[in-house]
């Protein structure tokens, strides 16, 4: 007996700009449900698990710590993980200060709002499900139930739902190179036919980032559809 082929779909890693932060209180960064969706994800074990990048815009009025040398005024720094702590549960990222710690510490501008710009880059995929959107999936070959061209650059790809409503689908919509609505559907077919592994990675979407660490897409047979994101939808019955 064949052992069921599976495929799996990842949106692509989400990044975002935090810019004027006010840390004439505290030297705090708050996330937001564009990098994740609940920012409750993210918890005091994101920085050291590898799940977020925290970066500094730096500034001639930041002081930085011993580990980053002498960065360039508006070049993006890459802060430690030793140099910021994540909050258990609202998503804010407090910045451990140089006088705090003389080696992966970051001083702020405490005086100019506007010189403290922050990028946050996700590196790893943490699934959440808000109003039955999702960033990770995993179907059974037999479950797929169709394929349709929504416009030039996207496509749905329909399975059974998972809620188990007869009626009902999950739709992976994938956005795609203009005009490689057949590249995509030749390669969906090659994927559920391929013989190994039993477990594809037919698109898993990186980062691109233009600063930070580059963490490539995984994608299935050279992605020749050119896909760039999913955005699934699952079933809310």
């Amino acid at each position: 007996m064949d052992r069921e082929k599976y495929l799996v779909f990842g949106s692509k890693l989400t990044s975002i700009d935090v810019d004027n932060v006010d840390t004439s209180s505290s030297p705090v960064v708050a996330t937001t449900t564009a990098l994740v969706n609940p920012v409750s994800l993210l918890n005091a074990n994101s920085g050291t698990n590898g799940i977020i990048e925290v970066q500094i815009k730096a500034h001639a009025n930041h002081t930085f710590g011993s580990a980053y040398g002498s960065p360039t005024a508006g070049d993006y720094v890459t802060i430690n993980s030793s140099g910021y702590t994540v909050h258990a549960s609202n998503g804010e990222i407090t910045i451990i200060t140089a006088a705090s710690d003389g080696v992966n510490g970051v001083t702020t501008d405490t005086s100019t709002a506007a010189n403290n710009d922050f990028r946050v880059n996700l590196l790893k995929h943490i699934d959440g499900n808000t109003s039955n959107v999702t960033t990770l999936a995993c179907y059974p070959v037999s479950n797929f139930k169709g394929i349709q061209l929504v416009n030039d650059t996207t496509t749905d790809l329909y399975f059974e739902a998972g809620t188990g409503d007869i009626d009902a689908v999950d739709v992976v919509l994938v956005t795609h190179g203009a005009g490689k609505f057949k590249q995509l559907v030749e390669n969906v077919n090659d994927a559920m036919a391929s013989s190994a592994p039993t477990v594809t990675k037919f698109f898993v979407g990186g980062n691109g980032g233009a600063t930070g660490t580059n963490i490539d897409a995984n994608t299935f047979n050279g992605n020749p559809a050119a896909i760039t994101d999913v955005t699934i939808t699952l079933d809310g019955a």
